[in-house]
């Protein structure tokens, strides 16, 4: 939301927004210089009917600041139908929801809502103009009545000439043309200057990876520390007092149902996520005080959701541009991951694109073939911390197989953190962090908790038999 305000205080150019708080402000003195001569000339031929005209028109004045507080009370009501709408459009025009939209015949719900959004911002539209032309009703009966005025003072008078009856009703209704004016570019003005807080809250907005005061540089990887370590999301506790130590060259599993927090913890020891209470540490020092380039230089993060860019094959595996990229160390990762025969039959073979938004001749991977090539990044960064999260997700059996093997062989010498809920022959290689509800309920062996963590043992036995047939 901070971001759709932001954007919606600048993109209007003129009319809405920053730029056109400038325009109103030009304005708003143009038409003051205009108003203080015509009073001066009504002034040195009567002062009354000037005096009436202006007092008229600041009583006009007030009724419209009654609009602007209106306005300016209700803004936030619009702010947040507005933002709804943009998210429902960027829902709708993202590609890679469209299957969902049409396999489970989602339109008729988009539409639902679209709707009801449309009918809240009528809804708000109206009692908008409800309160302005309550206000413009007001400064009209305002106007008739200084030029009711003048005219009756001129008669009581006596001095109703034609040509002084002809110059105060044309200086009336000039006047009455320019405070009108006045009042519409002031209220522009002050109906702008509510976006200047929503940009400035987006411009004091603190950048995590600022490197500023993150001078800390790291030599290479030793050992990474979680101390009692709490993570809060909105109003959600979702890690609860975590405590954990991965050294160099550690295997680490952290297996547990859907929700217990994996990929929570596994942002927050990627430094993603700062603690709420607590500390991560790499090599002793706190995470959020590590300069973000020498923290990514030691660790890689193959997440589930991970994203291939719509660039070259080889771009995407060397995160970097094809004249910086080492083309047989792609091909090597390519192979390792049984993508090479695959990639090599390909038009472009490595600098084919994936995807067609970029190039009409970019190649539509698989699920599969995406994690793979996910892997193959990190294989090719080679970093001395490698974190997997459900990295195995869209593979086959015999893929996954290879994956694991994959993982023995290249990573052996590494620090590898491997989140999953799929418990097979892979756990008994290495040490395993069992979580439930946000909690790390323990860490042993394979043979170790099946004795004593009855959760592990649940998991076991419950994937097991899917397995198993007959006796």
């Amino acid at each position: 939301m901070i971001i759709d305000q932001a954007y919606e205080s600048i993109y209007n150019g003129a009319n809405v927004g920053i730029e056109a708080v400038i325009d109103q402000t030009i304005l708003v003195l143009r038409y003051s210089l205009q108003i203080i001569s015509l009073l001066v000339l009504m002034g040195l031929l009567s002062i009354w009917p000037a005096i009436v005209v202006l007092s008229l028109n600041i009583f006009g004045y007030l009724m419209q600041s009654l609009g602007n507080r209106w306005y300016a009370n209700h803004k936030n009501a619009q702010n947040r139908i507005t933002s709804y709408q943009e998210y429902f459009s960027r829902t709708l025009m993202a590609r890679e929801n469209g299957k969902d939209i049409r396999l489970f015949g989602m339109v008729p719900l988009f539409h639902h809502y679209q709707k009801n959004l449309a009918k809240r911002l009528v809804r708000w539209e109206g009692h908008y103009s409800t309160v302005l032309a309550g206000v413009n009703i007001l400064q009209q009966l305002f106007n008739l009545a200084g030029i009711m005025f003048t005219l009756l003072f001129l008669i009581s008078e006596k001095s109703l000439t034609i040509a002084n009856c002809i110059f105060f009703l044309t200086a009336i209704q000039v006047m009455n043309t320019n405070f009108a004016n006045l009042r519409n570019a002031y209220t522009l003005t002050s109906k702008n200057l509510t976006f200047v807080p929503n940009f400035r809250k987006f411009m004091d907005t603190e950048l995590d990876l600022a490197t500023e005061n993150k001078q800390n540089v790291i030599g290479g990887f030793k050992q990474l520390t979680l101390n009692r370590v709490f993570l809060k999301l909105e109003n959600n506790t979702i890690l609860k007092s975590i405590n954990l130590s991965v050294s160099k060259g550690d295997h680490l599993i952290v297996v547990g149902e859907n929700g217990a927090g994996k990929s929570s913890l596994v942002k927050v020891l990627s430094g993603l996520y700062g603690p709420t209470r607590g500390t991560a540490k790499l090599n002793g020092i706190a995470l959020n005080s590590i300069n973000p380039q020498s923290l990514q230089a030691q660790m890689t993060v193959q997440f589930q959701d991970d994203i291939l860019l719509h660039f070259t094959i080889a771009e995407n595996i060397s995160c970097t541009d094809l004249k910086r990229t080492n083309y047989q160390k792609v091909n090597e990762v390519l192979r390792q991951v049984h993508l090479l025969e695959f990639v090599n039959a390909l038009p472009n073979g490595i600098e084919t694109y994936v995807g067609n938004e970029l190039s009409a001749n970019g190649v539509l991977v698989s699920g599969g073939q995406k994690q793979r090539l996910l892997f193959a990044r990190v294989l090719y960064k080679q970093a001395d911390l490698t974190i997997l999260d459900e990295p195995t997700a869209a593979l086959d059996p015999i893929s996954e197989k290879n994956f694991y093997q994959l993982i023995q062989n290249e990573l052996a010498t590494k620090t590898v953190i491997f989140v999953t809920h799929r418990l097979g022959s892979f756990v008994k290689k290495g040490k395993i962090a069992v979580m439930s509800k946000g909690k790390i309920i323990a860490i042993g062996t394979h043979d170790d908790l099946l004795v004593n963590c009855e959760l592990y043992r649940e998991m076991w036995q419950a994937q097991r038999s899917l397995y198993t047939v007959g006796d």
